[in-house]
């Protein structure tokens, strides 16, 4: 049975120099998840209500709210049976119950984040979900950490251009895009197919890119979280790189 193979997860844990109050609205309200996770964000609170992240069309994450303890602890769940990704190939996977334990805590005046990503197929076909959410997370929590230490009271932008990489395989496609990333900058996190970098003339903005296998060669994410920038400047970096990845990627056509 399905239920039988799901036996992997993985641990994320970040320590946050802010009140647990803010992590957990940063973790449970729309409008600050926006702020560090996906640019659209819908929630509806409480147990039974649902969280759903929407970064490209096509590429949207429901999760329901199965444990809601306001400044402790949360639940999330899905059962999933196909690849989450804006590859235009379906890709199925056998279906597996996904569960994101969050857990918060206070340790030495701050706050310690801990999340258990557990259920995943022990097949194959779920080895792309499972690393790339282990690294995925990482960086999500640094840009979650970063954004609250460091930039809590500034008015943030998150953009994100996304690029289908025709025959060329995650890695190359990393090394391509780290190729021509703006500079000068301060790597923060590296790990699998993922690259994570600050942007110090940029007010210490972040950015990030991920990069996702697919039957088509693999799948570009490049995230953008502005801190206290114009939004001229917001309109002209996503032009630039969506620019910039239809040159390195030229066979095909955005997603």
């Amino acid at each position: 049975m399905a239920a039988e193979k799901a036996v992997r997860s993985h641990e994320t844990r970040a320590v946050i120099d802010a009140p647990i109050e803010d992590v957990w609205k940063a973790l449970t309200e729309a409008r600050a998840l926006a702020r560090w996770f996906a640019p659209k964000m819908t929630v509806e609170p409480g147990v039974g209500g649902f969280v759903l992240a929407d970064w490209v069309p096509g590429l949207e994450w429901k999760t329901t709210i199965e444990i809601w303890e306001p400044n402790r602890r949360l639940r999330l769940a899905e059962t999933r049976d196909r690849v989450m990704s804006s590859s235009p190939v379906d890709e199925p996977l056998e279906p597996c119950r996904l569960v994101e334990d969050f857990y918060l805590e206070a340790e030495g005046g701050k706050s310690v984040l801990r999340l258990v990503h557990s259920g995943f197929g022990s097949s194959e076909p779920w080895d792309s979900e499972y690393e790339g959410t282990r690294a995925g997370w990482a960086t999500c929590f640094l840009r979650l950490r970063h954004g609250l230490e460091r930039h809590c009271n500034e008015p943030t932008q998150n953009l994100i251009v996304t690029r289908l990489c025709y025959g060329v395989p995650s890695g190359q496609a990393l090394a391509r895009i780290e190729s021509v990333a703006p500079q000068p900058l301060e790597i923060a996190f590296r790990g699998g197919s993922h690259l994570c970098f600050l942007l110090p003339e940029r007010n210490g903005s972040i950015f990030t890119v991920s990069v996702q296998p697919s039957p088509i060669g693999s799948v570009a994410y490049v995230e953008i979280l502005l801190f206290a920038r114009p939004d001229a400047e917001a309109a002209a970096l996503e032009s630039e790189w969506r620019a910039k990845l239809a040159q390195l990627f030229p066979d095909g056509p955005t997603p």
